[in-house]
């Protein structure tokens, strides 16, 4: 062994020199491990409580404090108004979002159509239309036949796609255009409002998100991967449309005193599957009076089974229970992309951040040198720097 490994200089670790020395050594070691760092340290140098001294070294790495940064999910926020109204016309809110690309043949060719998913926010309905393209106008078409099926929403969430804000900018033109006249000027006060998820935020549109696997599943059952005609295709959609609206939504007893269980299409047609009856019906409901009543006794009732029962069951928050530190203007983060090459994730600092109706922010916009973003607070993850 050489002397200096016999006989090593004693060092206080508090002392400026030292710190430097642990510090140069941690750089020498690549910044691997602690038990290297100390290994190489203790060859000429015996630093007191030595450990402790590589692991705050360690700690106070610029470099390793850059690499150990992760996103801190804030505390999962309170599920919007639009989730929990009730006694509203299904398809009041409305999420919609894009599958696909599915393949038909027409004649001897083949080509691509896609599946426009609407689901309303409140009774978990879906409606499915067949989309032609993603342009503009093919969004734009989509949205009118679900409108004259399912009636005008109030309000259209959606991801960040480049054709949904198109047919944002094209549909308030045509509202503005429907104010030349007093017709147009009733359904102007009934215009739909869009709102967009920021980019990079798919669980920000779980409501839909999930509903196109569900969709997907029913169209494999149907279909089982074959190309089929454009009119096959309608018909299946409608097909997986009917069996994702009967699926339940509340607890399915096997008490048979129970009632069945509550689905989408009893705020559609009134029971859970087209083909059965409503109800038993005798002569005395004849009576053109009672009618209308009837209806909105029903309806009424499965509002109330809608509150007591499928609403409790949204409160929980599965996951994202703990508070974060809010993000703040100014803060150094880096953007977490999957997309990008490894290594290359943008850097940036906050310029502006959203907080919720809670107070917590969940969204923020980071200026980079390639210009300014709005990302989820879920995709960033704060860097432990001065401002």
């Amino acid at each position: 062994m050489a002397y200096s490994a016999k006989h090593p200089a004693i060092l206080c670790p508090k002392h400026r020199y030292t710190q430097l020395l642990v510090h140069e050594y941690h750089l020498r070691s690549g910044h691997h491990g602690h038990e290297r760092t100390l290994n190489e340290l203790r060859q000429q140098y015996w630093v007191t409580t030595g450990r402790a001294a590589v692991k705050r070294a360690w700690s106070e790495c610029q470099y390793c404090k850059n690499q150990r940064a992760n996103p801190k999910p804030p505390v999962m926020g309170n599920l919007p108004v639009q989730r929990l109204t009730p006694f509203l016309r299904p398809f009041t809110f409305t999420g919609l979002d894009y599958f696909g690309p599915l393949h038909i043949k027409i004649g001897r060719r083949r080509e691509l159509r896609y599946g426009a998913l609407f689901t309303c926010l409140s009774t978990r309905a879906v409606h499915l239309e067949v989309a032609h393209s993603l342009n503009t106008d093919s969004a734009i078409m989509a949205i009118r036949r679900m409108c004259a099926r399912r009636g005008c929403p109030q309000e259209i969430h959606s991801d960040n796609g480049t054709n949904f804000r198109g047919a944002d900018r094209e549909l308030k033109a045509a509202l503005e255009d429907f104010r030349q006249d007093r017709l147009a000027a009733e359904c102007s006060s009934k215009g739909i409002s869009w709102h967009f998820n920021p980019p990079l935020a798919p669980h920000m549109g779980g409501s839909w998100e999930r509903l196109v696997r569900a969709v997907k599943i029913a169209m494999k059952s149907v279909m089982k991967e074959r190309v089929v005609t454009e009119e096959v295709l309608a018909t299946v959609f409608a097909e997986a449309e009917q069996l994702v609206n009967s699926r339940p939504l509340t607890h399915v007893s096997v008490d048979p005193d129970d009632e069945e269980s509550l689905t989408p299409n009893h705020f559609l047609i009134g029971s859970s599957s087209a083909t059965s009856r409503p109800g038993v019906f005798v002569d005395a409901d004849l009576s053109l009076r009672k009618h209308w009543r009837i209806a909105q006794k029903i309806t009424d009732e499965f509002w109330k089974r809608w509150i007591l029962e499928y609403r409790p069951e949204l409160t929980r928050r599965r996951k994202w229970q703990d508070g974060t530190p809010s993000l703040a203007v100014g803060d150094v983060v880096v953007i977490v992309d999957s997309n990008q090459p490894r290594g290359q994730w943008p850097r940036g600092r906050l310029e502006a951040v959203h907080p919720g109706s809670d107070g917590v922010v969940r969204v923020a916009d980071v200026r980079t040198k390639s210009g300014l973003y709005r990302r989820p607070v879920v995709k960033l993850a704060k860097l432990d720097v001065l401002r």
